[in-house]
């Protein structure tokens, strides 16, 4: 891969030179020029794929306890989702389980926690309900979970907007969509500012209060890179959640090696962060 970027590199100044001669270039020095740039997008596209397939860490998870293989079949399409578009700065172990109590929660997800540089996030589903939920419904909470465990409601993503949920000048600089965004500034902790402002942007994955998520927003995926993470694949425009996770429970995970390579069996109680739904 670094000689790869060394060719980048040489092309790229030989190009520069060529093109500061002072005076016109002959037909065999353009020539030279156009076979350069028609080249680099295609150095730099192997380059990138090269780059992700090196990629040392990922996104899976950990089955405590499960309902009929159901919380495994649904995590299983929630990390494929993540692992699609973003390289996690940490590798990130979701802990999965089930408990059982006669309320009107559905889920609840517990503070995310850092240990050996890896981040560890957790969720607990009812399964007084599971059975009323479809795979996509409960693959979406999952996702959504893993959103927060990424980076929604955590110290940078709380330094981008101010009280009334706008985002700053700077995370605008950083990232420019973000002037047409908002935060939740409703409810009560594990919402508000934690969220993208349901008012604004509906069943979003990232908004708070809806059970039932319909969308995903391109900026869900573009703000992974303010928070420290590679996106590889943007999300092109507006999708629905239930056709993106269809899609994707038909992939096979090929990094089960570097899975097994993580701690997963690292436990730490923290808080809850979030019931579901949000009280």
């Amino acid at each position: 891969m670094e000689a790869l970027k060394k060719i980048i590199d040489d092309l790229t100044q030989e190009a520069a030179q060529i093109q500061i001669q002072g005076r016109a270039l002959r037909p065999d020095e353009m020539a030279r020029v156009q076979a350069i740039y028609q080249a680099l997008p295609h150095l730099k596209q192997a380059l990138d794929i090269l780059s992700v397939e090196t990629a040392s860490t990922l996104i899976t998870y950990k089955i405590v306890s499960d309902a009929d293989g159901k919380i495994k079949r649904t995590a299983r399409v929630a990390c494929n989702f993540w692992n699609k578009f973003i390289v996690p700065s940490s590798s990130i172990v979701i802990r999965l389980g089930v408990f059982t109590e006669n309320s009107d929660t559905i889920a609840v997800s517990y503070k995310p926690h850092i240990y050996n540089d890896v981040i560890y996030g957790r969720i607990e589903f009812n399964t007084k309900f599971l059975s009323d939920f479809t795979d996509n419904e409960i693959a979406g909470t999952i996702v959504h979970e893993i959103g927060h465990t990424l980076g929604f409601g955590w110290d940078i993503w709380m330094g981008l907007f101010n009280d009334d949920g706008i985002f700053t000048n700077e995370a605008i600089n950083a990232l420019c969509d973000l002037e047409y965004m908002r935060v939740e500034t409703e409810g009560g902790d594990g919402t508000r500012y934690s969220h993208w402002s349901e008012k604004r942007h509906g069943a979003e994955l990232m908004t708070g209060y809806k059970n039932s998520v319909e969308h995903v927003l391109p900026m869900t995926i573009k703000i992974m890179r303010l928070f420290g993470h590679q996106v590889v694949e943007e999300l092109p425009q507006k999708s629905d959640l239930d056709t993106l996770l269809s899609a994707l429970s038909q992939v096979v995970f090929s990094r089960k090696s570097e899975a097994k390579a993580i701690n997963l069996d690292h436990f730490e109680q923290t808080e809850i962060m979030e019931h579901i739904p949000h009280i």
